[in-house]
This record gives C-alpha cells, sequence and structure tokens, in this order.
C-alpha cells in the first residue's frame, strides 16, 4: 500500500497502533486496513478488501447523515465526525485524505470504540488451534507452546489425573508429577507450599491451574515453574483452562 514511502514507515507505523485505521479509496471502499481494525471488524484485511464503507459501520447513524470519509474526498481536507457525549463530544471518526499518483485516498481512524479485547482475540486463537487435535497427545505441544508463549515462561508443563495425584504428560523442566489431587481452582503458591518431591526445586513458586470438568473434577492441570506471575499472565492462564474446559470432553486420551 506505501510502496512510494521508502521502507514503508506509514505502514509499519499504522500496524503499530491500537486504534483501528482502515484506509478506503475513491470509491469509498476498504482497500487497507490495521490488524487493531481487523480485530475490531473480525476478518483479515483481504477479506474486507472492496467492501463499501457502510458494511463496516450499517450501524452507525452519524455516519449517514455527515460522512468523513465522503466530506474528505469532497473537500481534501481533514474531517472529524463528532457525536454528543454525556460530558464531552466523542470523537468517532478522523479522516486524513492524500493523493497517490493513482488516485485520491482517505486513511479513517476509529476512536471511541471498545478497546480491542486482545485476550479475546487470543481465546480465539487458542481454541482453534485445539479444534486442530482430537486427542490430548496431539493437543498437547500447542497448550505447552501456547503457556510458554502466553506467559514467556519456559518451564511449563501438562498434567493428567491418575488416582491420587497428577503424573507430567508433556512438559519442559516441570516436576515428574504433583502430588494435590484436591486442587479444583487456580493456585498461585510459594516455593514451601508446593505440592511436590523435595528434590523439585522452585524456590519462586509456581502456578498451578485446574481444567475442571462438568462434575466439578480436575482432570487436567496447568503448570507454570514461577511465583510472581503478574494479573495479565494469570488472566492469560485462566483462559487457556477455560477453553481446555469447553473441550476437554471432546480431547480422548
Amino acid at each position: 500500500m506505501f510502496k512510494n514511502i521508502p521502507g514503508s514507515f506509514t505502514e509499519a507505523l499504522l500496524c503499530s497502533i491500537s486504534e483501528p485505521a482502515v484506509i478506503f479509496n475513491s470509491e469509498i471502499s476498504v482497500i487497507w486496513m490495521n490488524p487493531s481494525a481487523e480485530l475490531l471488524f473480525g476478518h483479515s484485511s483481504e477479506f474486507l478488501s472492496g467492501k463499501k464503507c457502510t458494511e463496516l459501520f450499517g450501524g452507525m447513524l452519524e455516519c449517514f447523515d455527515s460522512c468523513p470519509v465522503e466530506k474528505s474526498l469532497s473537500t481534501g481536507r481533514n474531517e472529524v465526525l463528532v457525536v454528543d457525549g454525556v460530558i464531552y463530544p466523542q470523537k468517532l471518526i478522523e479522516t486524513f485524505p492524500y493523493n497517490t499518483c493513482k488516485e485520491k485516498l482517505v486513511l479513517a481512524i476509529i476512536h471511541s470504540v471498545p478497546e480491542v479485547d486482545r485476550n479475546k482475540a487470543l481465546r480465539r486463537d487458542f481454541a482453534a488451534l485445539l479444534n486442530k487435535s482430537a486427542t490430548l497427545k496431539k493437543a498437547a505441544p500447542d497448550i505447552v507452546n501456547t503457556m510458554k508463549s502466553l506467559t514467556s515462561v519456559s518451564v511449563c508443563g501438562v498434567y493428567v489425573k491418575s488416582n491420587d495425584k497428577f503424573n507430567l504428560f508433556l512438559g519442559e523442566g516441570a516436576p515428574e508429577f504433583i502430588s494435590e489431587s484436591g486442587i479444583t481452582s487456580p493456585s498461585y503458591l510459594s516455593g514451601e507450599m508446593l505440592p511436590f518431591t523435595p528434590g523439585d526445586s522452585f524456590p519462586n513458586g509456581a502456578a498451578i491451574v485446574p481444567v475442571v470438568t462438568q462434575g466439578k473434577k480436575a482432570e487436567v492441570l496447568l503448570f507454570v515453574g514461577r511465583g510472581t506471575i503478574g494479573t495479565k499472565f494469570r488472566n492469560r492462564l485462566e483462559m487457556m483452562a477455560s477453553v481446555l474446559e469447553s473441550c476437554i470432553a471432546r480431547l480422548t486420551f
């Protein structure tokens, strides 16, 4: 899209911002959008290419009365679509017209929309990953790699219940088993509280998150060998467990 700009700096810049950005041509059709816009509209830039502006903002009545994209194309100036908020006016869409050697284009930055839920996108991607596997054996490498990716911790493991303990199913640097069989909620334990054999050394503690079935019993555990895991990483671990809970009956062992 920005081949005329050395190093595609503008495109890299737009891809780095959290606000959705869309580029329209003179027919008010989509020709490009950044990753934040793809998350907002739920489709890839390639899929939405050629779609009309009204297909994206069909529920925004203000656009029909005062379309900033149309205004920018006709006036050649920056435009802003504003609506009255409870206290302050809200800026919804800001447009910036510019010309290439072939046509007129408009860059639209979308404001005042719910922040793109990154965890929601991660949940969707993890669920799609699990749908590729029919057995826990095949899914386990993806589960471990996702834990490592989402928590930035390399010591991870997936455990399966066997009698009164959980045995390591697949992992890296994790203990061979976890002796506590009554875990039903996420546990973020200090080093001295870990249910491991004395030979296992995790002085900074660890996270143990159960995958609870409909019978309120945990058949699988997710383990991350680290103590002070921040709220973001805890939420991501618990999100993974939640996704696994919804499909654990389908994944044969």
